[in-house]
């Protein structure tokens, strides 16, 4: 069949018109499937606001964080610890006098009381508040107080407080050393019997001096003096151990405490951080830590250890004493490789632990304090030595306890280090100066 021309050219009229509808029919049709209300968006996607800043310049850097490790987030207190943390402990047995824990107790909210209970602290991996330690250990004091069975007790500690085991390694424990408060004896003036002084903290307005070797005149009634060229104020927190003890860098300065009559034991006064003068005249005086310089602590045990004066086995500190009676002319050469230096201040209290309360000889400990909080209530499980007569080790014995956090060290650094405080007096050191042992500790929490 053949169309006329009349045909032909109205069918190609009809052909160009078809594609242009199904193109306006596409267009319509998209417009209508993108377009959507505010409503539904916000349902959907919804605004966060400031989420990229105030200006919302929406740039997406973020995304190359995805490539690195993100540190991990401390958790808040309020989250119950993992139950594996408390699976293989059975129950919560006391080896000492509660009267002694109480008294911990008591000492340590004194000083709390006069602190922030807002302010946040850690707690190894979570973070809580001043507050909350406060509401622990007034919840835990009251417990004490109803003197219940053990087994009723248990179950009530179980009940209303949440345990969380802190230590390190595979087995999660925590190694502990030993401090308490020497005896020693001391002068209040320097005589030829006690000539080693301990000294108080320079002042904020004290001015270190720097003394020239050589000696003049000036005038006729004044006597000789030193010529002095002063440094700043600050200056004297870079003097060490041998510039303070060797060298004489605060004599005649007015910081003399007291004078003991052994380098040594002033030494070992320094490490433990506080102690109890007794003088000729038989009265007491106690001393405690005021401040130090700059340096961190450096262990002489560990020096001596490398240079084979000693083995490990002799690390202890009746170990080191002994060495050094029959070496005294080794005393200054490794006590001046420790630079720290402590200064001390007269207290009629008993030991301070930095946490501000006063310390209790066996219910104290000391842990980093970057990473435990002062004030926090423990149970540990551990050994402790039994002593005959002469205050020798004869055995030692399993004991579990509840103690207070309550001090810290220059030693005590990380998470699995902690330091068992015994109290004062040669037995409480005769345990201290040997004691070397890794325990299992837990802190309670009050439950919300």
């Amino acid at each position: 069949m053949f169309l006329s021309q009349r045909q032909f050219n109205s069918l190609c009229k009809n052909r160009l018109i078809i594609p242009q509808i199904i193109i306006l029919g596409l267009f319509f049709l998209i417009s209508s499937c993108s377009t959507q209300s505010s409503s539904r968006t916000t349902d959907i996607y919804p605004e966060k606001s400031h989420r990229y800043g105030k200006n919302r310049d929406h740039k997406f850097k973020y995304r190359k964080d995805r490539l690195q490790t993100k540190e991990k987030e401390i958790p808040t207190v309020d989250l119950q610890p993992p139950i594996e943390s408390i699976a293989d402990l059975k129950g919560f047995a006391d080896d000492m006098d509660p009267a002694t824990l109480q008294r911990a107790i008591n000492n340590q909210l004194a000083a709390m009381f006069e602190q922030d209970p807002a302010s946040p602290i850690r707690l190894g991996d979570f973070t809580l508040t001043r507050g909350r330690l406060i509401e622990t250990l007034e919840a835990f004091q009251k417990l004490l107080q109803k003197n219940l069975p053990q087994e009723e007790f248990n179950k009530k500690v179980s009940d209303e407080f949440l345990l969380y085991r802190v230590g390190k390694g595979k087995n999660k424990k925590v190694l502990f050393t030993g401090y308490y408060r020497p005896v020693i004896t001391a002068s209040p003036v320097p005589t030829p019997r006690y000539r080693f002084p301990i000294y108080q903290m320079p002042g904020k307005d004290f001015q270190m001096v720097e003394k020239q070797a050589g000696i003049r005149l000036v005038g006729s009634n004044s006597g000789i003096k030193k010529i002095r060229q002063n440094k700043s104020g600050d200056n004297w927190r870079s003097l060490t151990r041998e510039e303070i003890d060797q060298n004489g860098a605060l004599d005649n300065e007015g910081l003399e405490v007291a004078w003991l009559e052994n380098d040594l034991e002033r030494y070992f006064l320094h490490i433990q951080g506080s102690g109890v003068l007794e003088f000729p005249d038989g009265t007491r005086q106690g001393v405690r830590y005021q401040g130090s310089n700059k340096y961190s602590y450096n262990s002489i045990g560990k020096m001596m250890i490398r240079d084979g004066v000693i083995t490990p086995s002799q690390g202890s500190m009746q170990e080191i004493k002994k060495y050094f009676a029959n070496n005294p002319q080794n005393i200054s050469k490794y006590l001046s490789q420790n630079k720290r230096y402590i200064f001390f201040s007269l207290s009629d209290e008993g030991a301070i632990g930095s946490g501000g309360g006063e310390l209790v000889g066996g219910r104290s400990i000391a842990t980093d304090k970057s990473i435990y909080p002062a004030g926090g209530l423990v149970f540990v499980k551990i050994r402790q030595p039994v002593l005959d007569e002469n205050n020798n080790i004869k055995s030692w014995k399993p004991i579990s306890r509840f103690v207070i956090d309550q001090d810290t060290g220059s030693a005590i650094r990380g998470k699995g280090r902690g330091d068992f405080y015994f109290g004062t007096g040669k037995e409480a050191g005769a345990k201290a100066g040997r004691y070397h042992e890794k325990g299992e500790v837990y802190y309670l929490i009050k439950k919300s």
